[in-house]
């Protein structure tokens, strides 16, 4: 996810299949629609009215009686809008209103309601991985009532640090500002964060959004940012007598169920790969960390994956959706695919050569409750249909978009981007930092005693405004580059930036050589960004792109002191020049650090804070 729109497109599935369900519906056999998202979209939120617009005005819950006159309906005859009843029975009667088509209309991310009924459109698309995100089609968005949102660090540098309160902090803010950018009409409350998939080789693109290679590790982050989005307060979730009806402050849902780490390796490709697991590791690797996800965070969803596991899709497996989320872990919430997944059973993976309502079929019955996307084709039956939206339109109630929510109903622009959340952010970034080597104690830089630092790299890194922010991002509150934070720590700061060609020419590796010379210290900052690692791109090799050593080994020759390295990547890269060179004193490894990150590293490269340890393999 994102997946690249596809076309929608398939003769009608009732001469052929009369049967495949209890009740046929040929009146909307060819309902197929095409998934409205481009891969990589950012800024899909398009501005305007909120998530419960209704004649120009915006409201944050549906069962406004102000609202329902503004229709033309008598919120009274709506048993779903009784605040006195069970959700259980609201829900009931809500589905019960509508009609089979109205129902499929509204199992896709893009959930057209029912205006007859009073129920609203909904955008269920929401990203939340390190912040509040505007990529996809969903109803985040910034604009001049809110210009961004706190950007943190990956999720790869969140993990690094070891902090199961950090983690939960960093939930914590990024919900509740969620929930001030929702009273604004600005963003929806659900949301497809976190990404909880193990990583098994460095090089997979997806690195930076993961919190590494150890499951329990893995499994802790996600109980703790979970926590963070969905809890109204401190009071633990199993006091709820009702768990489906216990509230959530924002609907948090670990990704992607279940053994995805490739994206586009060689021939591998994550639309069609068919992963072959054993069931210890299944069990111990892949499934561990989702298990802490719903038993111990409570998460109110879970993302299966496009991949096929010992040849079964994951999204049409009902081991793996009904008997093992469901049943075994007791999912109180939804399951929702990976953006067109019920499609690519038919198109990409042509599994068993099912069409695409035996695909619908077997997803539905499998216990996919919504299609990310929507490629709900041909037959439909009443029970799948009806519990599928009893489970997504339970959560909707759990968050109050039909009854609203009190604790958070103040919150508005002023509690976005506070200086509490960005110094947080700068914290989080401080305490992902690695030290990989500290030669003859070359770190930390003693300000009282370097006067002038040369600063060299790529200019991408030094004035790191894009790279730092990692992929799914939004607008971030501000940056703070390494340049000005390095400049602000010395009185005169030496620079050499290039672009990645420039770099490599015998002038460039001139300038860079002439930069180092001339100061009490030399800083180089280089390494990846997401041309390199990033969803549908791994790479092949743990190679410095670019031709970076070779550069950084003529400034380390050039230096009269032993240089620092910082190196920005999300998945590990062969630094061994680095550490076998003895011109090249430390090596710090920043990741893709957020909007604070070049305060975090000047603070660790002058001895402000001391950083810490790794979260998956470095040699």
């Amino acid at each position: 996810m994102p997946l690249a729109a596809m076309a929608s497109a398939s003769s009608s599935p009732c001469s052929r299949h009369p049967l495949i369900l209890v009740v046929l519906l040929c009146a909307i056999a060819a309902i197929s629609f095409s998934s409205s998202v481009a891969a990589g979209t950012v800024g899909g939120g398009t501005g305007g009215l909120g998530p419960i617009s209704t004649n120009g005005k915006n409201y944050t819950k549906v069962c406004d009686p102000a609202r329902f006159v503004a229709l033309g309906l008598d919120m009274s005859r709506f048993r779903y809008c009784d605040a006195s009843l069970p959700y259980a029975d609201r829900v009931r009667d809500l589905v019960g209103r509508l009609a089979l088509e109205e129902k499929v209309r509204n199992l896709g991310d893009q959930a057209e309601g029912a205006p007859r009924v009073g129920l609203p459109p909904y955008k269920w698309w929401g990203e939340a991985l390190h912040g509040v995100s505007d990529v996809g089609p969903g109803g985040t968005w910034f604009g001049d009532v809110v210009p961004g949102a706190t950007s943190f660090p990956l999720v790869i540098n969140s993990a690094a640090a070891f902090n199961e309160s950090l983690w939960r902090a960093i939930g914590g803010v990024v919900s509740t500002e969620i929930r001030a950018m929702y009273n604004l009409g600005h963003a929806e409350l659900t949301y497809w964060s976190p990404n909880i998939n193990v990583v098994r080789d460095p090089r997979w693109g997806r690195a930076s959004e993961t919190p590494g290679e150890d499951p329990f590790v893995v499994g802790r982050y996600a109980v703790n940012f979970v926590r963070g989005m969905q809890d109204v307060d401190d009071r633990p979730y199993a006091a709820a007598a009702d768990p489906f009806s216990r509230p959530i402050k924002v609907s948090s849902c670990c990704k992607h169920f279940a053994a995805y780490d490739v994206d586009a390796w060689f021939k591998a490709d994550r639309l069609t790969f068919d992963a072959q697991v054993e069931e210890r590791d299944m069990v111990e690797t892949f499934e561990r960390p989702f298990e802490m996800c719903i038993r111990d965070g409570d998460a109110s969803c879970v993302m299966c994956s496009y991949n096929r596991i010992n040849g079964i899709p994951a999204c049409a497996d009902a081991r793996l959706l009904s008997e093992t989320v469901r049943s075994q872990w007791q999912l109180h919430g939804y399951i929702v695919s990976d953006c067109d997944s019920v499609r690519v059973m038919v198109r990409d993976a042509k599994w068993l050569n099912y069409t695409g309502v035996e695909a619908t079929a077997a997803a539905m019955k499998a216990g996919l409750d919504l299609d990310c996307g929507m490629f709900w084709e041909g037959a439909r039956d009443f029970f799948t249909t009806d519990n599928a939206l009893s489970n997504v339109y339970t959560t909707l109630m759990r968050l109050g978009f039909f009854d609203g929510m009190p604790e958070f109903e103040s919150l508005g622009a002023s509690n976005v981007c506070t200086d509490g959340h960005k110094e947080l952010a700068a914290d989080a970034a401080r305490q992902g930092m690695v030290l990989l080597k500290n030669d003859a104690r070359r770190l930390p830089l003693d300000p009282n005693k370097i006067n002038s630092v040369s600063l060299v790299g790529l200019l991408e890194h030094i004035n790191a405004t894009d790279v730092m922010l990692g992929d799914y991002r939004g607008k971030p509150c501000r940056i703070v580059t390494p340049y000005n934070a390095i400049r602000n720590m010395v009185n005169a700061t030496y620079v050499h930036a290039c672009d990645s060609g420039a770099c490599n020419t015998a002038e460039g590796m001139g300038r860079a050589s002439s930069t180092a010379k001339i100061a009490d210290a030399t800083i180089v900052i280089a390494g990846l960004n997401m041309s390199v690692e990033r969803e549908s791109n791994d790479r092949e090799d743990l190679l410095l792109p670019w031709n970076q050593s070779s550069w950084i080994n003529a400034v380390a020759m050039a230096s009269p002191t032993p240089i620092v390295l910082v190196i920005m990547s999300a998945g590990g890269v062969d630094v061994s020049f680095a550490h076998n060179n003895t011109k090249i004193g430390a090596i710090v490894w920043a990741g893709y650090p957020g909007e604070e990150g070049g305060t975090a590293i000047a603070d660790v490269l002058f001895g402000k804070y001391n950083p810490g340890t790794f979260i998956k393999s470095w040699k």
